[in-house]
């Protein structure tokens, strides 16, 4: 079987479990040293044992598998929670994709395909998303212009606020406030 038929990739850094480390190490021992007695007689056997291991590890953020699809394992779920806080208190700011991938110990590559498989977006399409939603809620709950609202979303300037807040909802950011004035009166 060539190498990159082989469903699992090598980890070169160390990791520490915790209290469970014994067990936990023993079982993905168990299972990885059974996967390899299969690896050349049932591919899907093999695959299910290191699905299994990976499964094992992935509260503790190690993953390697790939799906049937050849796509990456999802994020787990405390890169998930870390990288929504991230956003969402850093909305202001620029984030790049270099930055949330080192928050996560990932590579830009493998986290870009592993965040989209999360989250159904990829983390550009999600940041977005974050900017537009704090942009609703700071003209339900505030007076500001919105220049002032683009700026506190991390946008350039009113026009930028604009173009995305129209590819995100299909209306401008001044007609989708007056609608939601009207509608909150009408309550």
């Amino acid at each position: 079987m060539p190498d990159s038929a082989i469903p699992f990739t090598r980890h070169t850094r160390s990791f520490q479990l915790g209290d469970a480390s014994h067990e936990i190490s023993t079982e993905v021992s168990r299972l990885l040293l059974h996967a390899v007695r299969y690896v050349d007689r049932d591919e899907a056997i093999t695959i299910n044992l290191v699905k299994k291991a990976s499964t094992l590890l992935r509260p503790f953020g190690i993953s390697g598998v790939e799906n049937e699809k050849g796509s990456t394992c999802g994020l787990a779920p405390w890169q998930i929670n870390r990288l929504k806080r991230f956003v969402d208190d850093r909305i202001s700011r620029p984030i790049s994709l270099e930055d949330l991938a080192a928050l996560v110990r990932l590579s830009t590559s493998y986290f870009a395909a592993s965040f989209k498989t999360s989250f159904g977006m990829t983390p550009h399409s999600y940041v977005v998303s974050r900017r537009v939603e704090h942009a609703k809620r700071r003209m339900l709950t505030s007076n500001a212009s919105l220049c002032e609202i683009a700026l506190d979303c991390g946008l350039a300037d009113q026009s930028h606020l604009s173009r995305v807040f129209r590819r995100a909802t299909g209306t401008t950011p001044s007609a989708w406030r007056r609608y939601a004035a009207r509608a909150d009166l009408a309550r």
